[in-house]
């Protein structure tokens, strides 16, 4: 995973492109959440719970990995260790790739593992909401490796990716606290929108892919929200099923 510089210097006046502190800030944050989303079923999942599928247990340890290794490489950049940086991101291409391969077949693993009772519409709403999030994912990661030579768009990239993907987890730790997916729609919803403020308040105007990456994200849930309360969306569940 590359996520590289803080400032950007022109011959006068320097010209801040991001707060040192923010990218970190942001990573750890995504952290709790993720940690909080699925502290029940695999965090501390209860002994006698029963055991997960073995792909269960890689999707988990590439998640985390993701999230751990996103706050060292924004950590190292902001300490101006750009070289430990660059040799890392290897190690986040290859995290990034499994992910991509192991997180749609989680989502229709679930499908089939609903709690008894579970609304038909929420079935939904998760499935088709968790495998937009995972395209966006996906995208973003895939350009930011392609763009890794520009920081500032590289890093927005990736930063944005992981807010995406973290949708799952923000989910379902609004439903275990509120019993309703909703709180964490709306977090989802502003956690890109931190970096939007971030890009005005420090550069005085938003970075194209931070204005299109929270844009695809927000429309991600939107256009989730309207499948899953229309037709499409409890079919989507039984041809899973």
């Amino acid at each position: 995973m590359l996520v590289q510089s803080s400032v950007k210097i022109s011959p006068g006046k320097p010209a801040l492109t991001r707060h040192p502190r923010f990218f970190p800030a942001l990573s750890l944050l995504l952290i709790v959440f993720v940690f909080l989303g699925f502290a029940p079923t695999y965090y501390m999942r209860p002994a006698n719970a029963g055991p997960i599928p073995a792909y269960l247990h890689i999707h988990g340890a590439a998640m985390t990995a993701w999230y751990v290794l996103l706050l060292l490489q924004t950590t190292l950049i902001a300490m101006r260790r750009r070289a430990v940086h660059r040799r890392l991101g290897v190690a986040g291409a290859v995290i990034a790739a499994v992910i991509v391969f192991l997180n749609p077949l989680v989502v229709v693993w679930s499908v089939a593992h609903q709690s008894p009772g579970t609304p038909i519409e929420l079935t939904a709403l998760i499935v088709i909401g968790d495998l937009l999030v995972m395209a966006i994912f996906a995208i973003l990661a895939a350009l930011a490796i392609h763009w890794r030579r520009y920081p500032e768009t590289h890093s927005r990239m990736l930063i944005l990716a992981s807010i995406a993907v973290a949708g799952p987890a923000l989910g379902r730790f609004s439903l275990n606290l509120a019993g309703t997916p909703l709180p964490g729609v709306i977090a989802l919803m502003l956690l890109p929108l931190l970096v939007v403020v971030h890009d005005r308040v420090l550069m005085k105007r938003v970075h194209p892919v931070s204005a299109w990456g929270t844009a695809a994200i927000i429309g991600s849930l939107v256009l989730s929200i309207a499948m899953a309360n229309s037709p499409a969306g409890p079919a989507i569940v039984r041809w899973l099923e």
